[in-house]
């Protein structure tokens, strides 16, 4: 038994002493069809690359990062303010509806131009506004009702309203933005 254990490990030696010898890579270098790669590269001893350290004043970088916070109201000694922005009503009104701000303190509302009609004379489209009202919680289809009852006395003729209760919007065609900001302006938001 020793002596069948001594002769695997002496043929086990043997292939090893072959495998270590330089005969493999010897053919390889002959024949540099077997391995293009190694003849195409340069070949490298040390890898380690140098570099420096810059010296930059973040002072000029840091002012155009965007806040993580959201800056509180400013304040101003009448209201409205001559652009006619203002604050919202402290505490908020009691709605079963609630329109959120912006982070710049204005409102969500969105102007979007889409094609609407053919012009049978002209042959060229129509052209239509819809402004979109974004950031509404809660009673979304009360808000609609508002909205709509308010753009319709102020604009003298019929509004058309879409509401999107899950994302929380009402997209309004035939009127203008400036009325839905007064709008919300009157509701205290």
């Amino acid at each position: 038994m020793l002596r069948m254990f001594r002769s695997s490990l002496s043929r086990i030696s043997r292939v090893s002493s072959r495998l270590t010898s330089n005969s493999v890579p010897s053919i390889v270098d002959d024949k540099p069809w077997l391995n293009p790669w190694k003849h195409a590269i340069p070949h490298k001893d040390e890898t380690h690359t140098s570099y420096s350290e810059a010296s930059v004043d973040w002072s000029l970088v840091e002012r155009v990062i965007p806040r993580d916070i959201v800056p509180d109201l400013p304040r101003h000694s009448s209201y409205p303010t001559p652009s006619g922005w203002r604050p919202p009503l402290d505490p908020p009104p009691s709605l079963p509806y609630h329109v959120s701000r912006k982070r710049d303190h204005l409102f969500p509302l969105y102007l979007e131009r889409r094609r609407d009609t053919l012009n049978e004379k002209s042959l060229d489209f129509d052209y239509v506004e819809l402004v979109t009202l974004k950031g509404i919680d809660g009673d979304v289809f009360a808000c609609e009702a508002d909205l709509r009852s308010y753009l319709e006395e102020a604009v003298g003729h019929p509004v058309t309203t879409h509401v999107d209760e899950l994302k929380g919007r009402i997209k309004v065609k035939g009127a203008d933005r400036s009325h839905l900001e007064k709008f919300l302006f009157e509701k205290g938001f």
